[in-house]
């Protein structure tokens, strides 16, 4: 296969499998994969698609693929990123990217620096979430209020126990709390070059464990203020049933709605799309700047959370 060489550098949940198969559909080799924490999976990814298994990042990075696509384990992914930099390739990490405020500092600081990284939500590449920006297009916003909601029963296992904690994959409020933001971010406007969550203040945050034995948040509810003064209401939830990802935006002009869930199109396919295309020279999609506002509101969201938790205890 002579198409665009793409390496995966983790493969710690589902995404980077679906990706997988999305690019080699579009005619991609799927060239290397490396995963520092469970070599179990990286055998299996590696069977399944034909890729090169590799002991150490370095490795990977040496064959010079075209783009790499990053799932470590949240903790690691800074790393990745840096050393994708170092080795001069444009990387996209699937979420999550970031837990801890450390870990966001690190990633700004290679982002000024140069490194060429993207990471988002899925969602953000579902049709229906660009048909829905497209009726708000010169819209004036007056509140916004975003429901995500995934079952968390799979963090719960032995596997995966790294995603319900908050200091390793940041728990719900992290892992589908990005959902949301990049929902926000995705169907609003830029202001004069700026995402709408670019200086977000919470106003308000709280969460609760519920019937799910989890060490993170089952629920979270958090309310903030864009820069602009828009207010914004985030509903994020791991509790049992179905996936469930829903916007409701009021405008000058009216009630705009938009609901997404299990069978939908969310975005996979999307996503493929507009990476392939960044090896034949596009930009990366979702870059740093603009994910980063979203992240620095959830982390700013845990800190009241956690610490109200704290306080509680």
């Amino acid at each position: 296969m002579t198409g665009p060489a793409v390496v995966f550098a983790g493969v710690a949940h589902s995404h980077p499998f679906a990706d997988a198969a999305n690019l080699r559909d579009r005619g991609a080799r799927i060239a290397g994969v490396w995963d520092a924490d469970d070599g179990q999976r990286r055998d299996g990814f590696s069977a399944r698609f034909a890729a090169e298994p590799h002991a150490t990042l370095e490795g990977l990075l040496d064959t010079g693929p075209d783009l790499v696509i990053a799932t470590p384990r949240t903790p690691r992914a800074p790393a990745v990123v840096a050393a994708c930099a170092a080795a001069g390739v444009p990387v996209f990490v699937n979420k999550t990217i970031a837990a801890t405020e450390e870990a966001l500092a690190s990633l700004d600081a290679a982002a000024a620096a140069g490194a060429r990284f993207g990471t988002s939500s899925v969602l953000r590449f579902a049709p229906a979430v660009a048909a829905f920006a497209a009726l708000l297009d010169g819209s004036r916003v007056r509140a916004v209020d975003v429901t995500a909601q995934h079952d968390i029963a799979g963090f719960l296992t032995p596997e995966r126990a790294w995603q319900d904690d908050p200091a390793s994959g940041g728990g719900t409020l992290l892992s589908i709390g990005v959902h949301a933001v990049d929902l926000v971010d995705a169907v609003l406007p830029l202001d004069r070059g700026r995402a709408v969550l670019e200086g977000a203040i919470v106003v308000d945050a709280r969460g609760s464990a519920g019937a799910v034995p989890t060490r993170s948040e089952a629920v979270a509810v958090v309310r903030a203020d864009t820069a602009e003064g828009i207010p914004l209401t985030l509903t994020i939830s791991g509790v049992p049933g179905p996936d469930r990802y829903a916007l409701r935006v009021v405008t000058d002009g009216g009630l705009l709605e938009l609901a997404l869930g299990d069978g939908d199109d969310l975005g996979y396919a999307g996503l493929a799309d507009a990476l392939l295309a960044t090896t034949r020279g596009a930009s990366l999609p979702a870059p740093w700047r603009r994910s980063a506002a979203g992240y620095r509101l959830l982390l700013d969201a845990a800190v009241t959370i956690r610490t109200r938790r704290e306080v509680a205890a």
